[in-house]
């Protein structure tokens, strides 16, 4: 009896032993699977770890960029304003003028002898209005001859200025800084009043057409500051700013054109000069860490959110710009949402987790 009562105590010490063997061996593989991965931290019921951060507003800068060429600001017509033989055109296509250069010469000898003819015809005017005055003053003049004398001389007068004016249109001078597009008048030809004698483009200031990607189109705006580097002249800037922008986009390039002022008082800057500009747009806009996008170069973007409870949602995004590390939401979070920044690689829709929400993100 007593051999048997011993047996059996060994037996309930190795049973014991077993179990306390098996939980800790249950611990450790728990533990295991546990910091493993999320799939078998889920199957135990484990919270999985991951990181968080807050999506907050904040001054978001970023660069535009885009390739283009100098040309004139504002196109300018000059037309004919004398009907007269051309005696000299001393511009050609592509000529770079300035304020005051001579355009077109006509032969102002016809409209020399109006304002000789005008110029008689005011004098005898103010000599009759003179002597009418005078009469009445005597009272040898009606009032109503002093009044048509006082018409007859304004007449004349008003007709001497429209003589001046058009004898001054025999020379055409240049308005503005710019280059002759084009020209249709010659040296012997005969004008017509109002045709189109030349074509100028003002090169004082000068358009940057930048082509500019399609999907910045609505973050390029009128106002905005760019500046231009130019293949002609390295490693000078010049800066100005968007002045239009195109309403279409290019169907080929897929770009559309943002115009950039840029003051050009040397003329220096001629038209169909390359060059790269960059536009700067600067904004107070909700952000993210650009490590929180999940499918960031498809179509259907999205983020995980942790709400209150500690369970993970999934959140399908729209994104605007990215720069330095961070990415513009435009829907799909608000602002102070904790959103997922490390961890989220397996992560499911309703996991629930637990948050470090102490992950660094540097301002931008």
């Amino acid at each position: 009896m007593r051999r048997s009562f011993e047996s059996s105590g060994r037996a309930v010490v190795w049973v014991m032993a077993l179990t306390v063997i098996c939980l800790v061996s249950i611990g450790l593989a728990a533990r295991h699977v546990f910091q493993s991965s999320q799939a078998d931290a889920r199957l135990v019921g484990a919270q999985i770890p991951l990181q968080t951060v807050a999506a907050r507003v904040q001054s978001f800068d970023d660069e535009i960029g885009g390739s283009g060429s100098i040309q004139p600001s504002v196109p300018i017509t000059i037309t004919a304003k004398a009907v007269a033989r051309v005696l000299s055109v001393p511009v050609e296509e592509g000529a770079i003028v300035r304020p005051g250069d001579l355009l077109v010469d006509f032969d102002p000898q016809l409209y020399s002898a109006h304002l000789a003819s005008a110029e008689a015809t005011y004098a005898h005017a103010r000599k009759q209005l003179e002597r009418m005055e005078a009469l009445a003053r005597r009272q040898f003049a009606a009032p109503v001859e002093v009044e048509n004398a006082r018409v007859a001389e304004a007449q004349t007068r008003d007709a001497v200025v429209s003589a001046k004016i058009d004898l001054s249109n025999t020379k055409v001078y240049s308005p503005v800084a710019g280059i002759v597009i084009s020209r249709t008048v010659n040296p012997g030809e005969m004008s017509r009043m109002d045709e189109t004698m030349l074509q100028l483009g003002v090169l004082d200031p000068v358009l940057m057409n930048a082509a500019v990607s399609e999907d910045k189109m609505g973050f390029t705006f009128i106002g905005m500051p760019g500046e231009v580097g130019t293949d002609a002249f390295p490693g000078e800037v010049f800066k100005g700013k968007v002045t239009r922008i195109d309403p279409t986009v290019d169907p080929a390039t897929r770009t559309f054109g943002a115009y950039i002022q840029l003051a050009n008082h040397d003329l220096r800057l001629r038209s169909g000069v390359t060059g790269y500009a960059r536009l700067t747009s600067h904004r107070m806009v909700l952000v993210v860490p650009s490590t929180a996008i999940l499918n960031p170069v498809g179509d259907r973007k999205s983020v995980f959110v942790v709400d209150g409870d500690g369970t993970a949602h999934l959140r399908e995004v729209r994104v605007g710009m990215s720069a330095r590390g961070a990415t513009e939401i435009l829907s799909g979070v608000q602002e102070g949402e904790q959103v997922v920044v490390a961890g989220q690689m397996g992560l499911r829709d309703n996991d629930k987790v637990r948050a470090n929400q102490n992950a660094p993100w540097n301002k931008s």
